[in-house]
């Protein structure tokens, strides 16, 4: 095994003129890590967009990773859940067990695009021995979310009965955990489950350098009636937006009313399609109490929108705004959004 520094990362994506030999596909590349060792034989497992995920069917078991912990594959160009896996035992089981390495990339779904590249960095978790299930008057689950051995403080438990909106819409239910603990009374059924922590506090937004995420290796969880299922989550530190940002321009600004009131709490969104439909190549952190944001991005074209809310059309009262024209970032940029209220 080689030492290796990994940052876990939201995946960069940037144009290249001719590397593929079908137009409309694109390359998925980079490197996975356990406690910041590099292991060859990492699985990279894919899964196409849809509503209903069973971790132990991809559609595609891309390749393995080599002995200093990389891996590069191409896929046709469209949005995808990415796994990272290590088996302890040599099986044709895909589904995670007691003792594998294991990472659910937290930027997915990711977005190929067709002659482009997309950088996708694992940190992997061991999985570890699950409690059995408890009889009880009540159905739901039971467990903890925590990181590096020791229980995960104020953090969120969000449930989902489907993949709908890559888990960035509203959720079936979100439960906050002062003490990293939990027990959730459920209606039998299958459901999906993810912990996070914000380093800046708070329920919603993208997943930001600081922050803690990971998605259950036991999903989807069956719940029956009269039982609680235990569920034990494991989080890993997101340590970097980019995985390799250096040298990348960056795009700072200011985001203001139409009086020259500088807006805090707003997204900075970045598209390549005129229209910035659909989900956002990069989302910035919330802007500050000057109405300043900042990202950085590989260099390119961009089409630009800010608002206050992710997902779905801008609401009734949600602050929303764009740039008219296409932005061409090259070098360091300054930008400044002009957004009003949505009638």
């Amino acid at each position: 095994m080689v030492k290796y520094i990994i940052i876990n990362a939201l995946s960069v994506l940037f144009f290249v003129s001719s590397v593929f030999g079908q137009e409309n596909y694109g390359i998925i590349k980079g490197r996975a890590a356990y406690k910041g060792e590099v292991f060859a034989g990492v699985k990279i497992l894919v899964f196409k967009e849809k509503e209903q995920i069973d971790l132990s069917k991809p559609d595609i078991v891309a390749g393995e990773t080599k002995i200093d912990g990389s891996y590069e594959f191409k896929v046709p160009a469209g949005r995808y859940y990415l796994v990272a896996l290590k088996k302890k035992y040599d099986s044709n089981n895909l589904k995670p067990e007691e003792g594998d390495l294991y990472c659910f990339y937290s930027g997915s779904p990711v977005e190929v695009i067709e002659r482009g590249i997309t950088y996708v960095g694992f940190n992997l978790i061991k999985v570890g021995k699950s409690k059995p299930d408890k009889k009880s008057n009540n159905s739901g689950i039971f467990g903890r979310v925590f990181f590096e051995g020791k229980n995960l403080e104020k953090s969120y438990i969000y449930i989902y009965k489907d993949f709908k909106g890559g888990f960035r819409g509203p959720a079936f239910l979100v439960y906050p955990s002062y003490d990293g603990k939990f027990s959730i009374n459920l209606p039998p059924g299958t459901y999906y489950v993810i912990a996070r922590k914000r380093a800046k506090g708070g329920m919603y937004g993208p997943i930001e350098e600081g922050d803690w995420f990971n998605f259950y290796h036991g999903n989807p969880v069956v719940i029956k009636k009269g039982f609680m299922k235990n569920v034990e989550i494991e989080c890993v530190k997101r340590l970097s937006q980019l995985e390799s940002d250096e040298g990348y321009p960056l795009l700072t600004g200011i985001i203001m009313d139409k009086n020259g009131k500088p807006r805090s709490g707003i997204f900075v969104m970045l598209y390549h399609t005129k229209n910035m439909q659909g989900k956002p190549l990069y989302i910035s952190g919330r802007s500050d109490t000057n109405g300043s944001f900042s990202i950085k991005l590989p260099p390119g074209v961009y089409y630009v929108s800010a608002r206050e809310n992710i997902g779905g059309p801008p609401i009734s009262g949600e602050w929303f705004g764009k740039l008219s024209d296409p932005i061409n970032i090259e070098n360091n940029t300054k930008i400044q959004i002009t957004v009003e209220q949505v009638k």
